[in-house]
C-alpha cells in the first residue's frame, strides 16, 4: 500500500525483505574495487592493486599458451572477457546465490553477458578450465565430442607459464586423481558417447566423467602416435559416425578394453609437458572504480542473470533503490535501478533513471541497452503504425550509439537484429552480417548461434546454418537449444536432398 510517496509494508513481509537486504548489504567498510585492462581481459577486483596486476598477467600468459598450441585468429579485435574477483564465498553467493556450497567460482555465457566470477586466490583452475572452453570457441573448435571437449579443459587448467614464457601443461590433476582411485568408472562407451556431462544421471557420476575425461585426454597426449589417432577419430565423430565404433575403428581398441588401459595408465607416473612460448610481458592498465562499486557491482550482477529463480527480485529492487538513494549521481548505481526497476518495480522510475545514466554518461552501454529494450517494448503498445516505426526507430538510434561506443559488444549486434525481425524485407544482407558479427563475437552463446542460424535458413544459406547449429548440438553444458539444433540440422540435410534432386 502507497500514501503519499511513502511505501507500507506489511510487518512480517517488511521484517523477511529486511533480513534479506542485510544479506545482500556488504558488512565491512567501503572497500576499493580496481579495474585492470590488458589486450584480452577485463578484471574487477576489491583486492590489492599487485595481486590484480599479478592476476591479470596470468591470464594473458595463458591465453598466449592456448595460442601458441592452438593458433587460429588473433582475438585481438574480440570483446575482452570480464573476470570479477570477490573475497569470499558470502560475496560470491551474493552475486551468485544459486550456487551450491564449495564452488569457488563460476563462468557464464548467456544473452545477458559473458564473465566469470570467482573468490580471489581459490581455485584458479576453474577459470583456466573455463577460459580454455571460451577460447576454443572463439577459434571456431565447436566440433568436438563432450568427453574431449571436457577432458581438454582439465588438461590445461593446471598450466603455469612464466614470465619469460617457460609453459608446462598436462600436469597432474590430485582431485582428479582421487576420484578415479575412489570413485566407480562410468562405462567408457557411456562416456564416449555422452554429450556432455548432462547425459549423466547422478552428481557421482557426472563427477567421474569429468575426472574419466581428464584421464583419457592425457592418455591420449602423452603418445604420439595415440595423438595422432586422435585425428583421425575426431574426423570420424565430426562426420556423424557412432563415437564408440569410431574408437575402435582408430584406435583398435573395444571401449571396454580401454578402461584397464587407462587404470594401468593412471597407477603409473604421469608425464606433463614443457614447451618455451614468446614472452607475454602484457600492457595492464588499473583504475580504481567509484565507491559505489562495492556497494552495487554484486547485486547488480545477480539481477542480470538469465534464469528469474536465481533472483530475489523484491530485495534486488529495495537494494537496488536504496544504493541509488546513497549514490544520486553514480551511472553504475542507476543503471542498477534502471534494470531492477524495469523487472519488479516502476516502468517509468527505471526510464528515469536510466535518462540520467545517460545524462551523467552519454556512451553507456548498459544504459543504452536496457533504455533500448525500454523503447521497444513500448513500441508494441503504440496505437498505430506510425507510432510504432517511431519507437522502434527511437530504439535503433539508442542501439548504434551504443555499437560506436562498443562495436564488439555482441549483445547489440543481437539486439539490433532481433529489432529488424518484424520488417516485411527481413532478412536482409545486412541483417545477416549484424546476425554473423553477433555469433563471431559470442560463439559461446548458443541461442545467439541458433537465431543467427534461423536467419541464415530464412535466406536459404544452409551451409551457414549448419556451420552455426552444429557447436550447439556439440556443446558440453547442454541446454534446451540441443534438441531444437539436431531437428533444424536434420532438417537442412532434407532441404539439401531435395535441391540436389532437382
Amino acid at each position: 500500500m502507497s500514501l503519499g510517496g511513502i511505501v507500507l509494508l506489511h510487518p512480517v513481509r517488511s521484517l523477511l525483505l529486511a533480513l534479506t537486504l542485510l544479506a545482500l548489504t556488504p558488512a565491512s567498510a567501503l572497500a576499493d574495487w580496481r579495474r585492470a585492462e590488458s589486450q584480452h581481459f577485463v578484471v574487477y577486483s576489491d583486492g590489492s592493486e599487485r595481486s590484480l596486476r599479478d592476476y591479470t598477467a596470468r591470464l594473458e600468459r595463458f591465453h598466449g599458451l592456448l595460442r601458441s598450441r592452438f593458433g587460429g585468429p588473433a582475438q585481438d579485435d574480440l570483446r575482452k572477457l570480464p573476470v570479477y574477483l570477490v573475497d569470499d564465498a558470502r560475496a560470491l553467493r551474493t552475486a551468485m546465490p544459486h550456487l551450491p556450497e564449495g564452488i569457488a567460482g563460476y563462468y557464464t555465457a548467456s544473452e545477458n553477458d559473458i564473465f566469470a566470477i570467482l573468490i580471489r586466490g581459490r581455485d584458479d583452475d576453474l577459470l583456466l578450465h573455463e577460459y580454455t572452453h571460451h577460447f576454443m570457441a572463439n577459434v571456431g573448435q565447436g566440433r568436438l565430442p563432450g568427453w574431449f571437449s571436457e577432458g581438454l579443459a582439465e588438461y590445461y587448467a593446471t598450466a603455469t607459464v612464466s614470465e619469460a614464457g617457460a609453459a608446462s601443461f598436462g600436469l597432474p590433476n590430485p582431485g582428479r586423481q582421487r576420484q578415479l582411485q575412489q570413485g566407480r568408472w562410468l562405462p567408457m562407451d557411456q562416456l564416449l558417447r555422452a554429450r556432455g556431462s548432462f547425459d549423466i544421471e547422478t552428481e557421482t557420476g557426472r563427477g567421474m566423467y569429468y575426472a574419466q575425461s581428464w584421464a583419457l585426454t592425457h592418455w591420449l597426449l602423452a603418445d604420439q602416435t595415440r595423438a595422432r589417432a586422435l585425428g583421425v577419430y575426431l574426423n570420424a565423430v565430426g562426420a556423424g559416425r557412432d563415437p564408440a565404433e569410431a574408437w575402435q575403428a582408430s584406435f583398435g581398441i573395444a571401449p571396454e578394453a580401454l578402461e584397464a588401459q587407462l587404470k594401468a595408465y593412471m597407477r603409473g607416473r604421469l608425464y606433463y609437458s614443457e614447451l618455451n612460448i614468446p614472452p607475454v610481458t602484457p600492457e595492464i592498465t588499473v583504475s580504481t572504480l567509484p565507491p559505489a562499486w562495492d556497494a552495487v557491482i554484486l547485486p547488480l550482477i545477480n539481477s542480470r542473470s538469465p534464469r528469474p529463480e536465481e533472483m530475489n527480485g523484491p530485495a534486488l529492487l529495495a537494494t537496488a533503490r536504496a544504493n541509488a538513494a546513497r549514490f544520486p549521481d553514480d551511472a553504475l548505481a542507476l543503471v542498477a535501478l534502471g534494470r531492477a526497476e524495469r523487472s519488479w518495480g516502476d516502468s517509468a522510475a527505471a526510464e528515469a533513471a536510466l535518462t540520467r545514466t545517460l545524462e551523467l554518461e552519454p556512451a553507456n552501454v548498459e544504459g543504452l541497452l536496457l533504455m533500448a529494450e525500454i523503447v521497444e517494448e513500448r513500441s508494441a503498445l503504440a496505437s498505430d503504425d506510425a507510432g510504432t516505426d517511431h519507437e522502434r526507430g527511437l530504439a535503433m538510434d539508442l542501439l548504434r550509439r551504443a555499437l560506436e561506443a562498443e562495436p564488439t559488444d555482441y549483445r547489440i549486434h543481437a539486439d539490433l537484429a532481433r529489432l529488424r525481425r518484424g520488417a516485411e524485407d527481413y532478412p536482409t544482407q545486412d541483417d545477416l552480417t549484424t546476425w554473423a558479427m553477433a555469433a563471431r563475437y559470442a560463439p559461446q552463446v548458443m541461442s545467439i548461434r541458433g537465431d543467427a542460424a534461423i536467419a541464415m535458413l530464412q535466406a536459404g544459406l544452409f551451409d551457414e546454418a549448419a556451420a552455426l547449429l552444429t557447436p550447439i548440438v556439440n556443446d558440453p553444458h547442454g541446454g534446451p537449444g540441443v534438441q531444437r539444433a539436431r531437428v533444424l540440422l536434420a532438417q537442412i540435410e532434407q532441404m539439401r536432398a531435395g535441391a540436389g534432386s532437382d
